[in-house]
């Protein structure tokens, strides 16, 4: 299992943990991590995007925060 599909520039189709999380509003659709990685975050309530290092204008998520624990 990849941690993200950053070098692919889209998400595996069959990451149905990331549909579901896209689905709920969490992430945005064009979303690069793995939907595991993805529904913990949401499980240990952080917010998926602020911590992760994807290259935005890839997955147009909102902005790293500086004080994601990493």
């Amino acid at each position: 299992m990849k941690p993200h599909y950053f070098d692919q520039g889209q998400a595996d189709p069959d990451d149905f943990m990331l549909k579901a999380c896209i689905n709920q509003g969490y992430v945005p659709p064009t979303c690069l991590l793995n939907g595991a990685i993805v529904l913990a975050e949401v499980n240990a309530a952080r917010v998926p995007c602020a911590g992760c290092e994807a290259p935005r204008e890839k997955c147009h998520g909102s902005p790293r925060s500086l004080n994601a624990q990493s």
